[in-house]
This record gives C-alpha cells, sequence and structure tokens, in this order.
C-alpha cells in the first residue's frame, strides 16, 4: 500500500527532519496515532455488539475514559491511552 505523498507533506510539513526518527518525533507519533486508532475502533465494533452479545448486556454500553499504558515498540517506549468500556 502506497501512503498519498500529499498525507506525507503535511505530516512532514513543519517539522525538522533530523528528529523525524528521534524519540518522541513523526514516527513515534504515528506509532501512537495508528494504535489508538485501532484500539478505537476495536471497542466502536464491541460497544457496538447486539443486545445480548456483549459480556456485560445487562448493562448499556457505553465508553468509560481510557487509561494510559507505556507500550514498547521496536524502537522506543510509546504511552497509549488505551479505552475503557
Amino acid at each position: 500500500m502506497a501512503i498519498d505523498k500529499d498525507l506525507l507533506d503535511r505530516l512532514l510539513e513543519g517539522r525538522d527532519p533530523s528528529e523525524l526518527f528521534a524519540r518522541d518525533g513523526l514516527l513515534d507519533d504515528l506509532k501512537k496515532a495508528l494504535s489508538e486508532r485501532v484500539l478505537n475502533a476495536e471497542l466502536d465494533e464491541h460497544l457496538g455488539a447486539e443486545h445480548g452479545e456483549a459480556e456485560a448486556s445487562r448493562r448499556p454500553n457505553r465508553r468509560n475514559g481510557t487509561s494510559p499504558k507505556m507500550v514498547l515498540t521496536g524502537t522506543s517506549k510509546v504511552r497509549l491511552d488505551i479505552p475503557c468500556d
């Protein structure tokens, strides 16, 4: 899958090229954003389950904030905000 050049230009805009791969640089920001997006999509799917399919089927489905977690990646530690249900 190719990444759109316009998207890359927007991501790189205003960033110091020497810090793109540094700790807390663009790569870490992307890892965080993508990971949180996947986790939120998973929770959306879980909370969207029909009545009786969810584990807590007696309570209404709802979001209950987030909890911070530190995740080790191949190159760094990334702090994620893990959604709670």
